[in-house]
């Protein structure tokens, strides 16, 4: 008989194992699956790693079939959940036949206890073993060894609120993206699935409201005044009181008042000490946020780093809602190990100190506390057990942040000056640092000394220059990764570990993309928010996503049975469905006019360009009775214009038509055609449009000689049609090159099949003819 235990991951098993066992411990395998077997205490001990969620949800098999099931029904259907892991299911059956106890020690989480109680659920199929609970927040051997020495019962209700959040999610996901896809390819030819997410479809909400904001942005004109001031050769710049004035004659009439004046007034002075705080300690969403600002890295690969460091043992437990450290935190065990080494100054004095202060934030998840390190290393051990790019980057703002919360406000001298114009008030500021405090380990946060100079009150400074500056008022930006967290996490979407993966989700779906530190919303994204958004709001705002994750935690709390949350959560998602499937055709008409836009627009053997009716896109359409360009918005748009009826036709892209021609087709090789004008050669423009290649000048008169090419010949003739022509080689490409050294005619470069190129000129009077013939 022996204790298993079972960890959420290999890595995490191995670590536990060696701990527990001091070092001596023997690796086996079953089924292919890693164990760890030691003694201790006289008993035998298994520890086994698993995979994640080794059980998943998902609808019985005959509801399967996109086509042959309504997606409503799958709202009244109950999910079954199925082994996804088969080696994992045997290697945990296999340990429990032997096990006297059961452990849990899985990642100390709503999804972590549920990945435990899947464990538990495939052992007490063959087991009747007791099953106890390993609670941690890092792998340091004293947390790991008190946990074991401290066992806890398994929480049902955090295991069952995970629960309820996937039958939920799977519900609502399922039946409203069969829904959408399946309606939209309807109308358009598409194979692409029109997802939608309760709650990756907020999270692009967000950014398509700012890119609403944006695209509906009018920017209206301004004007500033600012001066250039000196005193004592030390130049500064204030800004008019006025701020941005919209009115232009008043700031004509300002700006005239002072614009020659020389010297200003110093009215008022104020100065005071300001300090700046360190940080709150990290949680999940504020490390996301900062991993993203400062070091470029997704909040997907930040916490995907930071599980790795967690698990390796150099940091503690990265998904937690806390930003206060509780008040017997051993802040002193931590430190030590950065006594020598880079942090070594800041270490010793925090420890100098008779008490180490923190400052703490005002959020208690009462799971872990705030993302912290749990010993020093250096970058190369980082790197060694870590083996991920960005792992030395992730540690080292760890380290930084947690160093920073227990160090002194950074303090600056403030400057206030005020100064008079002629009865016109400008002001400026400015700030120098006095004390680093915090920010002497935190690059990240930096403050720029804007320096002022010593003058003092009533004495006059120099004005050098006076200018009346007009600008335009700006959108806002685009939000940043960091901005969509903090939204996310205000308003209840996602979890602390779920957030980044619905980010990723809607970058997948091809919804939006990141450029540079900013989220750009594509057409796609934009025009399915928008079409939900005008019919079917609150599948875009994130009310009933909130909604829903407070029933998940009041399941969690134990205020609310996990039955009722299913119920309540479902009657939602259902009033949501009826909302979408009486807005279908709304919905649909723009969405599928998008997607056939966009199939359009990439046939670039048929794609016109724009409809001048409805904004469309007109495309070549074939039929068994003819050619013509018909709009893709057909029937709605009946806008059509007429082909040539024989001809391969080649859309010239480079060209525009200089009336009111949509497009230039050329037709074989011999006219052009101007769509919704007719055949270019009847328009006084065609020179303008299709100028003649000339290679010269005519020998008969003052017109130009250009090159006609014909189904059978090829020859210069005159742009004056004098009768003057000339014979071209009727094989080989002919290629226009530049100007002969030996007269004002241009050289032609002919390229037979199979023969080397070569160059002549076609002047037949060009002096390096008569030297050829000589």
């Amino acid at each position: 008989m022996s204790i298993v235990v079972f960890t959420e991951k290999n890595k995490a098993a191995a670590q536990i194992a060696g701990i527990l066992s001091g070092g001596g411990f023997n690796r086996a395998s079953i089924d292919g699956i890693p164990v760890y077997d030691f003694k201790k205490n006289g008993k035998e001990w298994r520890i086994m790693g698993l995979s994640g969620h080794i059980m998943g949800y998902d609808f019985p098999p005959e509801y399967n079939n996109w086509r042959e099931c309504d997606p409503a029904v799958l709202l009244d259907v109950d999910p079954v959940k199925n082994v996804l892991k088969k080696p994992y299911a045997t290697a945990i059956s296999m340990l429990a036949k032997q096990a006297e106890e059961l452990i849990l020690a899985c990642d100390f989480d709503r999804e972590g206890e549920n990945i435990g109680f899947e464990a538990r659920h495939l052992a007490e199929k063959i087991s009747k073993a007791p099953v106890k609970r390993a609670r941690f927040s890092s792998l340091s051997a004293s947390e790991i060894k008190q946990a074991f020495d401290n066992l806890v019962e398994p929480d049902a209700n955090l295991a069952m609120s995970a629960e309820a959040r996937q039958i939920l999610d799977l519900k609502m996901g399922a039946a409203f993206t069969r829904f959408m896809t399946l309606a939209v390819r309807e109308r358009a030819r598409t194979k692409d699935v029109i997802s939608i997410g309760p709650c990756q479809t907020p999270t692009c909400g967000f950014v398509y409201e700012r890119e609403k904001i944006i695209r509906d942005f009018e920017s209206k004109d301004f004007w500033k005044i600012e001066g250039v001031f000196s005193y004592s050769g030390v130049d500064f710049i204030g800004m008019h009181r006025g701020g941005h004035i919209a009115d232009k004659a008043k700031a004509d009439e300002i700006f005239k008042r002072i614009k020659d004046c020389k010297k200003g007034i110093v009215a008022k002075k104020s100065e005071k000490e300001s300090a700046v705080n360190p940080p709150y300690p990290l949680n999940t969403t504020e490390f996301l946020k900062r991993a993203s600002k400062f070091l470029g890295i997704s909040p997907e690969t930040a916490l995907e780093v930071a599980e790795q460091l967690y698990l390796a043992g150099f940091t503690s437990y990265p998904r937690t809602e806390t930003n206060k450290y509780a008040d017997d935190f051993d802040f002193k065990a931590r430190l030590v190990g950065f006594t020598s080494g880079e942090f070594r100054e800041q270490a010793l004095a925090i420890l100098s100190q008779p008490k180490i202060k923190c400052r703490n934030g005002t959020r208690d998840g009462h799971d872990h506390p705030p993302i912290y390190p749990i010993k020093a290393a250096t970058k190369q051990e980082i790197e060694k057990n870590v083996r991920m790019p960005d792992a030395w980057k992730v540690y080292d703002l760890i380290v930084r942040h947690f160093i920073a919360n227990l160090m002194p406000p950074a303090l600056f001298d403030k400057t206030r000056l005020e100064i008079h114009v002629r009865n016109e008030i400008f002001d400026t500021t400015g700030s120098v640092m006095k004390d680093a405090g915090w920010m002497a380990v935190y690059p990240f946060e930096t403050k720029n000394d804007k320096l002022l100079p010593n003058v003092e009150l009533n004495e006059e400074v120099d004005v050098k220059k006076i200018s009346n500056i007009k600008s335009k008022t700006t959108p806002p930006k685009r939000l940043t990764e960091a901005e969509l967290l903090t939204l996310m996490d205000k308003n209840g979407i996602g979890t602390k570990a779920t957030a980044p993966s619905h980010i990723e989700t809607n970058k997948k779906r091809g919804y939006f993309e990141t450029k540079g530190k900013t989220i750009a919303i594509l057409d796609t994204g934009f025009t399915l928010m928008e079409s939900l958004d005008s019919s079917v709001p609150v599948l875009v705002k994130p009310d009933i996503r909130a909604h829903i994750e407070a029933l998940i935690q009041d399941v969690e709390d134990g205020q609310k049975s996990f039955e009722d949350s299913l119920d309540e959560g479902s009657q939602l998602i259902r009033k949501m469905y009826s909302q979408l499937s009486s807005s279908k055709e709304q919905v649909v008409t723009k969405l599928a006019g998008t997607i056939t836009d966009e199939n359009v627009a990439a046939d670039k053997k048929n794609f016109i360009g724009e409809c001048p009716e409805c904004g469309r896109m007109l495309r070549i359409v074939k039929t068994d009775k003819g050619r013509f360009v018909g709009c893709s918005g057909y029937p709605q748009c009946k806008n059509t214009y007429p082909l040539p009826k024989s001809g391969a036709l080649t859309i010239m892209r480079s060209k525009q038509c200089k009336k009111e021609g949509v497009a230039i087709i050329k037709v074989g090789n011999k006219y052009h055609w101007s769509v919704g004008m007719g055949p270019c050669f009847t328009c006084d423009s065609e020179k303008v449009c299709f100028p003649p290649e000339v290679v010269g000048p005519c020998p008969k008169c003052e017109g130009s000689m250009f090159i006609i090419s014909t189904k059978d010949s090829r020859f210069l003739a005159c742009t004056e049609k004098c009768g003057h022509t000339q014979s071209l080689p009727k094989e080989g490409r002919l290629t226009v090159l530049k100007k002969c050294e030996h007269c004002d005619w241009k050289k032609l470069r002919l390229k037979p099949k199979e023969k080397d190129a070569k160059e002549f000129c076609t002047n037949l009077r060009c002096p390096s003819r008569r030297q050829s013939k000589s």
